[in-house]
């Protein structure tokens, strides 16, 4: 009986060790082991998180264009370029990628900026026009893009906290573009708007455009293009799969319109039009005698961007501003928007009527940046009161060095770090110093807080 008695604590002394050695070994957090202690075995379900972002084939790569399972295609961090380029590790078209953006800009090509420099393409230029207010734009746009990926990055940009997000469609390829998407990739089929056709069902469309639906326009001001009305008709004609795309970019408007009304985020919408139609009125002007698909192209066009416009007009937390009007009348003057070939991209004048357009209807979305004594509210902990000019944040230690400096607590407006995230952070405030410090700082505290802070950045003591 005892010798049973002694292989029963054996077995059992035994499987408990052998439990407590998997449990270490499959869930060492049930152990109280500290999570920086803890081992993790590289897994699918698991994957690092620096091999992705810093992937060596990737920056490597002689592609500007590289595959991705989920977004079909993205751009390759770090290309280099004039026209297209730079782009920064996330191989968006920024010079860096940011903690925090007031505006992300999200869409296609046309955002991108083909044809322009970084700095003249439509998210540049509208963050020029809302300098005065420090506003930082963070452009999510890739091109060959369409409102499938526009839904996937609407998500990622929250992380950067945004007080507006702009969705820019494209009415030139965006139809088809959000089509192929929906109905190629499988993680994407919820957006389906008609089961009963398929990807197959996709019109034969030529790209680039052949010659001979190539159409020349010398204008009676000299202003040149060649315009490619076939090839634009094909994201707007009434075919089941054109219809299907315009559905799914009302879906995923109505989707994204959803997640920012439960977080109160500003969303805007827009529809950059083909070069096709913004030349339209002119062509009129000119008395032109157009083809046959420009013609069609214009009635469909015109009708497919009616018809979304009025969905998007009608989304909670979101506003449409009209593009397509300013760029219309801004065609009319004598100063090319497009090139002179068959690209259908803006140039830098294009690019700028968008702006803007934008950047007058968004300015209202974006606060003043914060001046004076502040109480910001980390994440975790106290409040800290801070001194905001136009050097950046000066924290105090205590409020007694505050007061000290002639502050008081009192109606202090209170802000979260993101507000503040591209100021620059200065040393803590823990001396009395009302002519650099206070309320009612002279002229020669503000020229000695100059001088402290050039010594800072040239290293000068």
């Amino acid at each position: 009986m005892k010798k049973e008695w002694l292989l029963l604590a054996g077995v059992v002394t035994s499987t408990l060790l052998l439990a407590l050695f998997i449990i270490r070994w499959l869930a060492p957090g049930l152990l109280g082991i500290p999570t920086d202690l803890q081992l993790v075995q590289t897994s699918k379900t698991l994957p690092p998180f620096f091999e992705a972002v810093f992937r060596k084939e990737d920056l490597r790569s002689e592609h500007f264009i590289l595959q991705d399972p989920r977004t079909r295609i993205r751009a390759r961090p770090l290309a280099t370029g004039i026209l297209t380029g730079p782009n920064d590790i996330l191989g968006f078209r920024n010079h860096q990628v940011p903690d925090v953006a007031d505006i992300i800009a999200i869409g296609d090509s046309q955002t991108y900026g083909n044809n322009a420099v970084l700095d003249e393409n439509w998210p540049s230029q509208m963050r020029d026009r809302l300098s005065a207010k420090h506003t930082s734009v963070y452009s999510m746009a890739t091109g060959g893009w369409g409102a499938v990926q526009y839904l996937d990055m609407f998500l990622k940009s929250i992380a950067f906290k945004p007080r507006v997000v702009i969705i820019a469609f494209y009415s030139g390829n965006d139809p088809l573009e959000s089509f192929q998407m929906a109905y190629g990739v499988k993680h994407w089929a919820a957006l389906r708007p008609d089961p009963s056709i398929s990807r197959a069902d996709v019109p034969a469309i030529t790209f680039p455009a052949p010659k001979k639906e190539q159409w020349p326009v010398t204008f009676s001001d000299g202003v040149q293009t060649i315009f490619t009305p076939t090839l634009r008709l094909g994201s707007n004609q009434d075919h089941p799969s054109v219809n299907a795309g315009y559905a799914i970019m009302a879906d995923v408007a109505h989707k994204i319109s959803e997640v920012a009304t439960a977080i109160q985020l500003q969303v805007v919408f827009t529809i950059i039009p083909t070069k096709e139609l913004v030349y339209g009125l002119k062509v009129s002007r000119d008395k032109l005698d157009p083809p046959a698909d420009y013609r069609v192209l214009l009635e469909r066009e015109q009708h497919n961007i009616h018809q979304l416009s009025k969905k998007l007009q009608n989304l909670p937390n979101s506003i449409y501003i009209d593009v397509v009007t300013p760029l219309q009348q801004a065609a009319l003057k004598n100063t090319p928007l497009y090139p002179q070939n068959i690209n259908g991209h803006p140039v830098a004048e294009g690019y700028q009527v968008i702006a803007e357009t934008l950047a007058g209807k968004v300015n209202g979305y974006i606060p003043d940046s914060p001046r004076g004594l502040v109480a910001i509210q980390p994440a975790q902990g106290q409040l800290l009161f801070a001194l905001i000019n136009e050097q950046g944040v000066w924290p105090f230690a205590s409020t007694e060095v505050m007061a000290a400096n002639g502050w008081q607590p009192d109606n202090v407006p209170g802000i979260q770090l993101r507000d503040i995230a591209g100021l620059r952070w200065h040393r803590l405030v823990n001396t009395a110093d009302p002519d650099r410090f206070g309320p009612g700082r002279s002229t020669t505290g503000q020229q000695a807080e100059n001088q402290a802070t050039r010594r800072q950045q040239t290293g000068v003591k």
